[in-house]
C-alpha cells in the first residue's frame, strides 16, 4: 500500500480516538452532559461504598448536597499496605450504620488514574467532602468555595512513633518512624464528632472543583492518558509513517532544487558555447 493511502488512513484513525476522548473531556468537564437526562438527581444510598469514576465524579461529589467520605486507594499489586486501609475504611463504614448524614465513595487509582491525580491521592488517602453557602474563605483574588474538602487522618493524632535513635540516643539522620496503625475508631469520631473541621481545608488554585488549576490539570492528564492508551506497534507504525513522509518532502525538495541548479549550469554552458 502506497504511503499516499497509509497517511490518511492513519490520521483518520487518530482523529477518531482524538474525537471519542475529546468527547470523554466534555462530558467531565460539563456535568450533566453524559447520559443522564437533565434534572436526573443521583441519590446514593446511605452506609453503602459507592463507586467513584470520571462519568459521576462531579455529579455526586459537587452536586448533590450530601457530606461523602471517600477512599482513594490502589490495588496490592502498586500499594501492597493499601489492603490495611481499605480494611480500616470499611470497618470505618460498618461503624457509622447508624449515620445517615455521611454517604461514602471509593475511587481506584488503578483504573482512575486521572481522578487520582487532580486530588492528589495516591496510595491510600480519604477526604471529607461537604457542601456551604455562602463560601469558604480561600486566597485573595479566588472565589470561594461551597464545596469543601478536609484530608482524615487514618490514625489518632499523638499515637506517632518517636523518631529512630542511635546507640546514643541521637536522631538518626533522614531516618523516619514507622506509620502508626489506621484507626477505623478515630476516623468514625472524627465523622460523628464533626472533627473534620478542624484540618486544613483544601483551597486555591489546585482545588479539584474549584481551583483555577484544575481543567488544565485534568486537560494535561487527558493527553497524557490519550498517548498511553495507543498500543505501541500503533505508535511505531505511525512515527515510521510520519518520519517516512517529512523525509520524503524534505529529499524531494532537495533533489527538485539540485535538478533546477543542474538545468541552469547547463543552460549557462549551452549559452557560452554558443
Amino acid at each position: 500500500m502506497k504511503l499516499s493511502t497509509l497517511l490518511p488512513l492513519t490520521l483518520s484513525l487518530a482523529a477518531t480516538a482524538a474525537n471519542a476522548q475529546w468527547d470523554q473531556l466534555q462530558q467531565l468537564l460539563n456535568p450533566g452532559s453524559g447520559s443522564k437526562s437533565a434534572g436526573e438527581k443521583i441519590d446514593p444510598v446511605p452506609n453503602v461504598v459507592y463507586p467513584i469514576d470520571r462519568e459521576n465524579y462531579r455529579d455526586l461529589l459537587q452536586h448533590n448536597d450530601l457530606d461523602w467520605l471517600v477512599l482513594f486507594t490502589t490495588g496490592p499489586d502498586s500499594c501492597p499496605g493499601c489492603v490495611l486501609y481499605e480494611t480500616t475504611f470499611n470497618e470505618t463504614v460498618a461503624l457509622l450504620q447508624e449515620n445517615n448524614k455521611i454517604h461514602f465513595g471509593r475511587v481506584d487509582c488503578d483504573a482512575e488514574t486521572v481522578i487520582c491525580s487532580i486530588f492528589g491521592a495516591w496510595g491510600s488517602r480519604v477526604y471529607h467532602i461537604t457542601h456551604t453557602n455562602p463560601p469558604s474563605k480561600s486566597f485573595p483574588g479566588l472565589n470561594g468555595h461551597n464545596t469543601h474538602l478536609h484530608p482524615v487522618p487514618f490514625h489518632r493524632p499523638g499515637t506517632e512513633s518517636p523518631p529512630p535513635v542511635d546507640s546514643d540516643g541521637q536522631p538518626i539522620k533522614d531516618a523516619k518512624p514507622p506509620p502508626p496503625p489506621p484507626d477505623a475508631r478515630w476516623i468514625a469520631e472524627v465523622i460523628n464528632d464533626e472533627k473534620w473541621r478542624g484540618f486544613d481545608e483544601w483551597t486555591g488554585w489546585t482545588h479539584p472543583f474549584d481551583g483555577s488549576l484544575q481543567i488544565p490539570l485534568y486537560q494535561w492528564w487527558w493527553v497524557v492518558g490519550l498517548f498511553a492508551k495507543v498500543p505501541p506497534m500503533a505508535m511505531m507504525v505511525g512515527i515510521g509513517l510520519f518520519s517516512r513522509f517529512i523525509t520524503g518532502r524534505f529529499t524531494g525538495r532537495v533533489y527538485a532544487k539540485r535538478e533546477q541548479q543542474a538545468a541552469a549550469t547547463a543552460q549557462q554552458a549551452v549559452k557560452k558555447k554558443n
